[in-house]
């Protein structure tokens, strides 16, 4: 999506991706609805050894996420989009996940870096109203139908 803010390229690619990644985000939130559920219900299986298992993941996410980011740009970064933003970004999303469920944050943030990153939560988050009689469809499931709570349940 940066590509295209800034530079005026990829703009199908970027309308994917904002797609997905909002897509992704009601995913993420669905999830933390569920833990807290979970938690709500059965509070006795969030012990410590719970607790420490998903740091750990989330430490482990986090290198996961650095490879990737290292591999994109191995041949350099971008002047538009510096490894150091795109990496407090993420943190900033793990710690904002941990204490969405109720955990405490385990990444120091930046502050002046993460503010560099306040469009992507917007790029994410806001609804965006563009015309559509020029913005190309992106939607990869037209056929399908709505499902209520009675439907999965």
């Amino acid at each position: 999506m940066s590509f295209n803010k800034f530079k005026n390229i990829f703009k199908g690619i970027s309308n994917a991706v904002e797609a997905t990644s909002k897509e992704e985000q009601i995913h993420g939130l669905f999830g933390i609805e569920i833990i807290k559920l979970i938690k709500q219900e059965h509070p006795e299986r969030f012990d410590t050894e719970l607790e420490t298992r998903i740091y750990d993941a989330c430490r482990a996410a986090f290198e996961g996420e650095a490879k990737v980011v290292d591999r994109i740009l191995e041949e350099g970064e971008l002047e538009f989009l510096p490894k150091a933003v795109i990496m407090e970004f993420i943190k900033n999303r793990l710690n904002n996940s941990l204490k969405s469920i109720g955990m405490q944050a385990i990444f120091d943030i930046n502050e002046s870096l993460l503010e560099k990153t306040e469009r992507f939560d917007d790029e994410i988050i806001a609804t965006k109203h563009g015309d559509f009689f020029v913005k190309r469809s992106i939607n990869y499931n037209k056929r399908s139908k709505s499902i209520t709570v009675d439907d999965l349940f």
